[in-house]
């Protein structure tokens, strides 16, 4: 019975209950109280008139016909304004329990989804089929030449959007249904012309990673290509380092990308990526609070990960669960305007929503992409102060400088996130045509290619290097 209960709230797209009133809820550096505004919302018998129609949606009765038209349209049918696909009647009329304030708070996040009839991104020789049997049962009908829906494989890429679209939001303090946000929603349109669209992402991850168009990102092939496409597009005002793959940040290198080579330059707001593992087939306990205050510090942009190859965008938590948005809901293609103003009300809704997910740590996948938004000096020194004050089990590692031996990678492991092995990372190059290994997949942890092309190789002989920073 509970797998059927799972089940139907996965088909129900159910909302998340609010039956926690003791912890705070946390967005992004900002904490907010549990409980909601009217006491009243919640029934005397302490359950919900939502629980009470998921256990009747379960029950025998169910109308077996009325959820296969909703599987049909959800397969079929894109979305094309700011109602969810597969939403039942009934929970439209449900009372939100959640206090307004916070659901305000994620509804001005942007949120970026699958999207559907958009100009065709050419599939490659040797790459993923644009039209297969999977994609016939999801009802995406692709080109024959290429793909001109995301629906299936482009959940990461949509969060990766997600999480740049929201610090660009948050350095311009955009006002939801502003022209000035209508501005930034233009550079995620779906079409090849606008700077961070799902074409150009698809572009750089085949140079720069070996992705094939139609091919499931990881989390480091999406970092790499927010680095490259902000990098591009001047107009973004936004630098990007992307951290060590085993949680380490330098500041002579950060201070490089966001002050310029010589270092001379103004501090110009800087977007740290840290693709990291915190576990094998989970998340290893002993990083929750850590993971945690990656959304509590003010400089918290957000986290894109997941499920074992499905994504989500997390951008806060309560107590054990983490909030999310979840780009799997087909939309139509959002179009390119060179004048922004002229966005649609409908397409502007597309991009935001007020429901509100949550999913426990312990069923989240451990491989992650984690985001911060260093907007000037004073907020780095901030930022290294907070790390450093942190007491629980840390995960990032800061030192003053770059090691010169390695590729850049630090030797000292006492610090490290422990991945269960002890290993040393030796420059072994490998095959250039080999892909860098998929983040969400099992590891082989005898030989695992990380994202810098090195091979991760067991030896006896383990050497230390002198700790001269601080770490999370």
């Amino acid at each position: 019975m509970d797998n059927l209960h799972r089940f139907v709230n996965y088909l129900l797209d159910p909302e998340a209950e609010n039956i926690d009133h003791s912890n705070p809820l946390w967005v992004l550096g900002a904490e907010y109280s549990p409980v909601p505004d009217d006491e009243s919302q919640l029934q005397g018998n302490g359950e919900s008139s939502y629980l009470s129609q998921i256990k009747r949606a379960s029950s025998p009765q169910f109308d077996v016909q009325q959820l296969t038209s909703k599987i049909s349209n959800y397969f079929i049918r894109p979305q094309t304004g700011p109602s969810q696909h597969m939403q039942p009647e009934d929970f439209r009329t449900i009372k939100c329990v959640w206090p307004s304030d916070f659901v305000d708070k994620i509804e001005e996040r942007l949120w970026m989804t699958y999207r559907t009839n958009f100009p065709v991104i050419p599939r490659v020789t040797d790459g993923p089929a644009s039209i297969s049997v999977s994609s016939l049962l999801r009802g995406q009908i692709n080109d024959k030449d290429g793909f001109t829906s995301d629906v299936g494989w482009g959940c990461m890429v949509r969060t990766g959007q997600t999480l740049l679209a929201n610090t660009l939001a948050s350095m311009r303090h955009l006002r939801m249904g502003s022209d000035e946000e209508k501005k930034v929603v233009s550079w995620f349109s779906d079409d090849p012309r606008a700077p961070f669209s799902i074409h150009r992402f698809v572009q750089q991850g085949y140079i720069a990673c070996g992705k094939y168009p139609g091919e499931w990102f990881g989390p480091s092939a999406a970092a790499r290509c927010i680095q490259i496409l902000c990098s591009e597009f001047e107009e973004s005002n936004l630098r990007v380092y992307i951290a060590g793959d085993a949680g380490d940040i330098y500041e002579d290198s950060l201070l490089q990308v966001a002050k310029g080579l010589d270092g001379a330059g103004d501090f110009k707001p800087t977007l740290i990526l840290l693709g990291i593992r915190l576990g094998i087939e989970k998340i290893n306990p002993i990083y929750h609070n850590a993971l945690k205050f990656c959304l509590q510090v003010p400089q918290g942009v957000g986290i894109a990960g997941g499920r074992p190859s499905s994504s989500h965008y997390f951008f806060g938590f309560q107590e054990s669960n983490l909030f999310y948005l979840d780009p799997h809901f087909p939309r139509k293609a959002l179009p390119y305007r060179t004048n922004y103003a002229s966005y649609t009300k409908d397409e502007i809704d597309s991009v935001h929503t007020r429901r509100v997910r949550n999913i426990s740590l312990d069923v989240v996948d451990p491989s992650m992409l984690i985001g911060f938004l260093i907007r000037d000096k004073d907020d780095w020194i901030d930022w290294k102060d907070r790390i450093e004050q942190f007491s629980g089990k840390k995960f990032i590692h800061l030192s003053r400088s770059e090691p010169v031996f390695g590729q850049g990678h630090s030797m000292n492991m006492d610090d490290y996130v422990d991945l269960g092995y002890t290993s040393r990372k030796r420059a072994t190059p490998i095959d250039a045509s080999g892909n860098e290994s998929e983040d969400f997949e099992h590891v082989n942890l005898e030989d695992v290619e990380d994202d810098h092309g090195v091979r991760e190789i067991e030896t006896d002989n383990e050497e230390e290097s002198e700790d001269v920073g601080d770490d999370l």
